[in-house]
């Protein structure tokens, strides 16, 4: 209770059953209570009512709790008040995703009457006492008194220093000014005030204003890029990091697999063979660098497309990564908005050919770009039936697919099995995809897998016979 006013909770739920019972028991603590199961008013009744705390379920229809919660926020007059999600979903990655986008609370059903008020009481205490937010009285040394507190404890967010009607700006991160406009001619005494930006220290991907980003503003659609090639390794020995890249990724159709350290990615790229992988550079046991080295090396995925995600973003390691063999190194305060395009523009490698194989006339591309590997396998993979042209240097080989199976294959005085294992070892050219029915037949003996594993293991021990010395 404030004074003598009942603090107000806003409750949004549309399952009429959870509301009345959370009604009950709020009422019953001593609360005032409004409440609706239409998420879609939820902002109007809020701007009317100025609730004290606003207790919101995540899955609803028409409008979800993020799109509550973005409501709110996006609104001057209701974003201050705080957000506590009532929540079936127990997953990690989605209480990560709703501290990140400022709930200051998180409950998951079902819940007991003593756990609802304790965290509704904690919120409210918590709320007066300006969590997030440290103020100094006029007095002198109020300033630098401030700054040691936000110094001792790394906070990051933005400094406000008040002197007469003049009102001076820093930008704080980590404890750090990085931006000020406070200059040196300050005068005592001064009134300063510290608003933390990332309270929960939970700037996973970037230091964005905390708001979620509107639907336009997030590229969700990986239709153009084919269902089955959407697999993608996730390498960075930060688990939470790793957890969260699954959530996005995997909210667009990717299957993910993840790795904690240079030397578990490697062997789950061979034995996963992802069309994609994301991978930290500082990570124990073999770090990034030398990971993207041997990838590169190794001719069973030498052209997987591989993107850094470092928390340094230094040019001289921007340079090490792109030398060692990288398609993108990117920061990890890159947007999530920016992240997905420059996904989608590196994986649009395969797009024509998975999109259009089977409808136009024929598909055309370099072997440079997708590699001879990852050609046979998007063929493979979306059962083209039709046949592939690849030539290069005079030579000239061609393929017969039906249903993604290899019914014959051949050029020059090769044959089978060993025109595919010849054609491997390409490293440039072009090909030519022209769907058709490629009449009958019975594939290969060998299967693509086999015939791939064949190939690679003559390519390295080729290369191992032609410089002995190398590791």
């Amino acid at each position: 209770m404030e004074g003598d006013r009942l603090q107000k909770i806003l409750v949004v739920e549309d399952d009429a059953l959870i509301r009345d019972l959370i009604e009950k028991v709020l009422r019953g603590g001593g609360y005032e209570v409004v409440s609706t199961g239409e998420p879609l008013k939820a902002v109007d009744l809020a701007r009317t009512v100025q609730p004290d705390l606003v207790l919101c379920d995540i899955a609803m229809p028409g409008l979800d709790g993020y799109g509550v919660l973005r409501g709110l926020q996006n609104d001057p007059t209701t974003a201050h008040y705080p957000v506590v999600f009532l929540t079936a979903h127990r997953e990690f990655s989605e209480r990560v995703r709703a501290f990140r986008f400022g709930v200051v609370d998180y409950v998951t059903k079902p819940f007991s009457r003593e756990v609802l008020l304790r965290k509704v009481e904690k919120v409210l205490q918590g709320r007066h006492q300006r969590p997030g937010v440290v103020e100094e009285p006029e007095s002198e040394g109020s300033l630098k008194s401030l700054m040691e507190e936000v110094e001792r404890e790394s906070r990051s967010g933005v400094l406000t220093v008040r002197e007469g009607g003049d009102e001076r700006h820093a930008l704080v991160e980590g404890g750090h000014v990085v931006e000020s406009t406070l200059g040196s001619d300050l005068g005592t005494p001064a009134r300063a005030a510290f608003q933390e930006l990332d309270p929960l220290r939970e700037a996973i991907v970037s230091h964005e204003p905390r708001h979620l980003p509107g639907n336009a503003e997030a590229p969700l659609d990986f239709s153009a890029v084919p269902e089955e090639i959407r697999t993608v390794l996730v390498a960075d020995d930060k688990e939470v990091f790793r957890t969260f890249l699954a959530d996005v990724l995997g909210k667009r159709g990717f299957t993910v697999y993840q790795a904690g350290d240079g030397e578990e990615a490697l062997r789950l790229a061979l034995e996963k063979r992802p069309w994609l992988i994301l991978t930290d550079v500082a990570m124990p046991k073999m770090d990034g660098i030398e990971f993207c080295q041997r990838v590169r090396g190794h001719s069973l995925i030498r052209h997987t497309p591989l993107i850094f995600l470092s928390g340094w973003d230094d040019y001289k390691d921007r340079y090490r990564g792109l030398e060692a063999g990288a398609d993108e190194y990117l920061s990890k305060d890159t947007p999530v908005r920016e992240l997905l395009i420059r996904i989608q523009i590196v994986m649009r490698r395969y797009a024509d050919l998975g999109a259009r194989a089977w409808r136009g006339p024929s598909v055309e591309g370099r072997l440079e770009v997708m590699g001879t590997l990852g050609l046979l396998q998007m063929c493979h993979l979306s059962r083209l039936s039709g046949v592939c042209t690849l030539a290069s240097a005079g030579r000239r080989t061609e393929i017969v697919f039906r249903n993604g199976e290899i019914l014959a294959a051949g050029g020059g005085n090769l044959s089978g099995a060993e025109a595919i294992y010849d054609l491997l070892s390409w490293t440039d050219g072009q090909f030519s995809f022209v769907p058709g029915n490629p009449g009958e037949g019975k594939p290969l003996e060998q299967g693509l897998e086999e015939l791939m594993l064949e190939g690679c293991r003559r390519l390295d021990e080729k290369k191992r016979l032609s410089n002995p010395f190398a590791d």
